[in-house]
């Protein structure tokens, strides 16, 4: 039997830096980090409960996968000045999900300092200039005030409560591309 093999295949996942973070593709290093985030309750009351290790390995892989798939997904975000790694945001999206979505999760220790609405900011230039998406949406747990406030902040509208699906009783909030472009010309 004679093998043959072709080119490999390889994606083109962007490196986002902004003021002070770097938005990258995922490390081996990550994972134990992103595991600790996961496993914290607090960290993840309003993203279905924690979860273990091997949860968040099947999760990475799943958010890398995106980037083949749709050419868009989810960045590890480091910290800037230090090399921490303190999360992950960009874009999602999963069959009969309300719209191509902008999402962040960020180490609790580093909450309340701007970096989700530093990541989210990101990911909407992302999605509009490089993707050429005419709407973003952002699904949020009604009670996570800090998700929320991000939303409202960078001119997302409230559109409605989701009432199918795994984002159900969660809220949508959707930008267009031009509404983004007015707020950020």
């Amino acid at each position: 039997m004679t093998l043959e093999f072709g080119e490999p295949a390889s994606i083109v996942v962007p490196t986002v830096v902004t003021d002070r973070l770097i938005l990258r593709y995922w490390r081996p290093a990550d994972i134990d980090p992103y595991a600790a985030m996961n496993a914290d309750e607090e960290t993840m009351r309003y993203l279905n409960g924690p979860f273990d290790r091997a949860g968040t390995e099947r999760l990475v892989t799943h958010l890398a996968g995106m980037w083949v798939l749709f050419g868009y997904g989810m960045w590890a975000v480091e910290d800037k000045a230090t090399g921490e790694f303190l999360g992950r945001a960009g874009l999602y999206y999963a069959d009969g999900w309300p719209g191509v979505e902008v999402a962040v999760s960020i180490r609790r220790d580093r909450w309340r300092q701007g970096l989700g609405t530093e990541a989210i900011r990101t990911a909407l230039d992302y999605g509009f200039a490089a993707l050429g998406e005419d709407e973003l949406v952002t699904v949020t747990d009604q009670g996570n005030i800090g998700a929320n406030g991000i939303a409202r902040k960078l001119g997302m509208s409230f559109r409605k409560i989701a009432t199918v699906g795994p984002w159900r009783d969660n809220n949508i909030y959707a930008i267009t591309r031009g509404t983004w472009a007015a707020r950020t010309s």
